[in-house]
């Protein structure tokens, strides 16, 4: 009786070459085996989603509103830059923001839903790639890299991030389409990995390289070539056109590049291993462990069986090695700028060079390499509850941390000039007060405030007391310490007293100058804690210049109950030393004013006074 494995192989022998290499190459429906390890390596976004969990996953911020702002003056340029002055990434940028963009600022949960069902399709292509060679666990082993690893974090929090996520998700899967014998399907995905992010640079060496490991056919291997070149040259067409329409790429600094590719080179890798998520300690130790499992794994690597099997996927693995040697390379010349998820599309082949080999040396060794992700992901950095004038300390600029930290500030902002000024003027200006520590570029300069109000024409300005007497404004907002919502707005009537008082102040009229902020003191809400601190300041100086001494020190320690230390504080404090004669005390206070603000013209003639020398010289 003739089995049906030979009535295949007879029939795929009568096929022309072509068709007969394509079917052997086409997978075959997974074995019940595999689709459950499919499956249970599909679950790795579920701890990636606890990981992340925060209630501003997928709230516009930054670059965001940059494209918004873009989208809302009319149709993009589909060869510009989409407001950016880097890059041509329509696909990511003006395509992705006409699809998703409208939905951004009422439903943000939509743009974490796009992210989670883009990473479970990346999950997939990965998969198939790593089972032509590799066993179901293993494969899901591979898969599952990018899954747990902080930049994902990012790529479900923040919508611009589907610039990398996208342009991963295409090259995987043009490498999958190749490795297929596809090779229309792998050009078109190719072609919209290179129109998501230039990264995927990386997909036009792979598509010949994957028809020669997969047929060893000169004649396939050329047919490849020509279709990446073809991606190529359309994709510099478009480039070409781009530049004209105000596009560009950055440019690193002269000199040599060797050394800062190093740097990216054992940055990128360590980012990949959730090192930048982890406290100091926590970070050593994952370093250690990461440490154990590669000697474990050289140890291993010896044993014949395992050279037969590493040997058998040396290609593979290699291939994946050099995807990700060549593609940290142009992050180079975004340094100093570093994020950790621009090197999510070359991290694809990390994961499947270091998990691969692990499991191949020793299957164990995948398994706890798993293991350990997971965990660094669990206990990484979570969403901050509240925002702090600190940073979190990451290396990335814009790690998840940091990022839930500026869509804290930018949606609290929008929140409350929603409820309180749910209209401006046309040319309206809102100021903000004491923004929160590097905190602007969540706004994208006016973007944020033009999108929230359908007008190109408002702008948003800092707040300086004598700007806030001599120039307009329509809206105060102010931030407290320590929130998780910090926008508060100021009200305007106190916002009035205020600047009455401040002029009066100017004036010598220091009795109505100290009527007046009392004034606002009593208009103002008292969630609005750093301008209640800010009025008890300038009421504790205008006591002082009164003579009320004890008034004065009251007030100023109302000051500091209400927004922490500033350099009138200490200054006041310095004052009040002097008067009970208390030198050691005073010198300290001048010393702590002039470490807050070198330039704090109280503190400077005060450390004059006492035979200090300034940190800085005085204006």
């Amino acid at each position: 009786m003739t089995g049906r494995g030979d009535r295949r192989r007879r029939g795929a022998a009568r096929r022309p070459p072509r068709e007969a290499a394509r079917e052997a190459a086409s997978p075959s429906p997974p074995p019940r085996a595999g689709r459950l390890w499919a499956f249970l390596g599909a679950l790795a976004i579920v701890p990636l989603l606890w990981a992340s969990r925060s209630p501003t996953l997928g709230v516009p911020v930054a670059d965001d509103y940059l494209f918004l702002s873009t989208l809302a003056r009319g149709r993009p340029d589909f060869f510009g830059p989409m407001g950016a002055a880097y890059y041509w990434r329509p696909l990511s940028r003006q395509l992705y923001y006409l699809l998703v963009g409208p939905w951004l600022i009422r439903a943000p949960w939509l743009g974490t839903l796009v992210a989670a069902l883009l990473l479970l399709a990346l999950y997939l292509a990965l998969y198939r790639i790593a089972r032509r060679g590799l066993s179901p666990p293993l494969a899901a082993a591979v898969a599952a890299f990018p899954l747990l690893s902080e930049p994902a974090r990012v790529f479900l929090a923040w919508p611009s991030a589907a610039q990398h996520l996208l342009a991963a998700v295409f090259a995987a899967f043009a490498v999958e389409r190749a490795l297929a014998g596809r090779i229309v399907a792998a050009s078109a995905a190719a072609l919209l990995a290179l129109l998501s992010n230039e990264a995927a640079f990386l997909v036009l060496p792979a598509l010949p390289a994957a028809a020669w490991l997969r047929t060893r056919s000169r004649a396939e291997l050329a047919r490849a070539t020509g279709a990446a070149l073809a991606v190529a040259a359309i994709w510099v067409a478009g480039y070409t056109v781009a530049r004209a329409h105000g596009a560009a790429l950055p440019r690193g600094e002269a000199g040599s590049l060797w050394l800062p590719y190093l740097a990216v080179l054992v940055q990128a890798t360590v980012s990949q291993m959730g090192y930048e998520g982890l406290a100091a300690g926590g970070a050593k130790v994952l370093l250690a462990g990461v440490g154990l499992l590669l000697a474990a794994g050289l140890a291993l690597s010896i044993r014949r069986a395992s050279r037969r099997r590493i040997a058998r996927a040396a290609p593979a693995l290699l291939g994946g090695l050099a995807w990700f040697v060549l593609g940290v390379a142009p992050l180079v010349f975004v340094l100093p700028d570093w994020n950790a998820w621009r090197a999510t599309v070359a991290a694809l082949g990390l994961g499947l060079a270091l998990t691969g080999w692990l499991g191949l040396a020793e299957p164990a060794l995948a398994a706890l390499l798993v293991g350990v992700r997971l965990v660094t992901l669990l206990l990484g950095h979570g969403a901050p509850p509240a925002v702090t004038d600190s940073l979190p300390g990451t290396a990335s600029s814009f790690s998840f941390a940091r990022l839930v930290r500026l869509q804290r500030i930018v949606e609290s902002t929008r929140r409350t000039l929603n409820a309180g000024a749910p209209s401006l003027p046309s040319g309206g200006i809102v100021r903000y007060w004491q923004l929160p520590r590097l905190a602007e570029v969540g706004f994208s300069g006016d973007n944020a405030l033009r999108v929230w109000y359908r007008d190109t024409t408002l702008s948003l300005r800092f707040f300086r007391e004598a700007a806030g007497i001599h120039e307009p404004l329509d809206a105060l907002v102010e931030f407290e310490a320590n929130q998780p919502w910090p926008a508060a707005l100021i009200q305007p009537r106190a916002l009035h007293d205020f600047q009455a008082a401040f002029a009066a102040s100017q004036e010598g009229r220091l009795r109505t100058a100290d009527s007046l902020m009392s004034e606002a003191s009593r208009a103002q809400p008292g969630q609005a804690r750093r301008f209640l601190g800010n009025l008890a300041e300038n009421r504790a100086k205008l006591a002082w210049r009164l003579g009320a001494y004890e008034r004065a020190d009251s007030l100023n320690r109302v000051s500091y109950e209400l927004q922490g230390e500033t350099p009138a504080f200490w200054a006041m404090t310095a004052h009040q030393a002097l008067r009970r004669q208390d030198m050691a005390a005073a010198r300290s206070a001048v010393r702590r004013c002039l470490e807050l603000d070198p330039s704090d013209e109280d503190g400077i003639v005060l450390a004059r006074l006492l035979d200090l020398r300034p940190t800085t010289p005085g204006p």
